[in-house]
C-alpha cells in the first residue's frame, strides 16, 4: 500500500514538473506574438490566427521541415510562412509566431532610421535585423516600432542624453532572453566591453 501510493506521489509530482516546464516555456503571449522558448507550439502550416513563424537558435540546432534539414547556428534565424510546416527543434531557441488579428500597430513620434544593423530578412510585414553595437559605441538619434528582441549578449545599455555613464544595475540586457517592446525614439550607447548583439524582428510601419 505504502509502495503504491508513492508510486502516485511520484506521478503527480512529474505531471507537475512537465507542467511547469511547459509554462515556463511561454515566453511572451501578448495580442501580436506569442514567443516559446525551447519549444514550438505553431509548426503546422495554417494554424488558426497564425501567421509567419521564426525560429531563432541560441545555439545549433537542426529540424525538418517542408524545406528539408534545417542547420542553423547561434544567432541564425529561419523563417516559415502560414503555409510551410516543421519538426520541433531539438536544442535551444526561440519561436517567435506573428498572430493575424492583431491590433493595429502604434507609431512611433517620428521615424529617424537606426544606422550600425543589418537587415537579414524582410517581407511587407516585418523585417529582422541583426542590431548590433560596438562596446563605448553609440547608435545616434533613432526610431523602433513594435518588435521582439532577442539579446544575445549581455550588455549595459544607456541613452547618454539622460544618463551618458548609465546607473548600475539598470540598462543590463541579459543574454538568452526575449522582450517586447513598444515603439521608442531614442539614442544608445553600449558601456560594456562586449558588442550589443541581438536579433530584432520588428513590424513594418509607414513612416511620417
Amino acid at each position: 500500500m505504502k509502495i503504491a501510493f508513492f508510486f502516485f506521489l511520484l506521478i503527480a509530482f512529474k505531471g507537475e514538473i512537465s507542467l511547469a516546464n511547459a509554462k515556463d516555456s511561454v515566453a511572451i503571449d501578448n495580442a501580436y506574438m506569442r514567443v516559446l522558448r525551447n519549444g514550438a507550439a505553431c509548426t503546422l502550416a495554417n494554424t488558426p490566427n497564425i501567421g509567419t513563424r521564426i525560429i531563432v537558435a541560441l545555439d545549433k540546432i537542426k529540424f525538418k521541415c517542408n524545406r528539408g534539414l534545417i542547420t542553423i547556428d547561434r544567432g541564425q534565424i529561419a523563417v516559415f510562412l502560414e503555409n510551410e510546416f516543421y519538426d520541433m527543434p531539438k536544442g535551444s531557441y526561440f519561436e517567435i509566431a506573428l498572430k493575424k488579428d492583431h491590433p493595429p500597430l502604434t507609431k512611433p513620434s517620428k521615424w529617424v532610421e537606426p544606422l550600425k544593423n543589418k537587415i537579414i530578412y524582410e517581407n511587407t510585414e516585418f523585417r529582422i535585423f541583426e542590431e548590433r553595437l560596438d562596446p563605448g559605441d553609440t547608435r545616434e538619434l533613432h526610431s523602433h516600432a513594435q518588435r521582439v528582441v532577442v539579446r544575445l549578449n549581455q550588455v549595459q545599455l544607456t541613452d547618454p542624453r539622460n544618463s551618458p555613464n548609465g546607473k548600475p544595475g539598470t540598462g543590463i540586457q541579459v543574454a538568452n532572453t526575449v522582450k517586447f517592446a513598444e515603439p521608442m525614439v531614442h539614442v544608445t550607447k553600449n558601456l560594456s566591453a562586449i558588442p550589443l548583439y541581438n536579433i530584432v524582428i520588428e513590424y513594418k510601419i509607414e513612416h511620417n
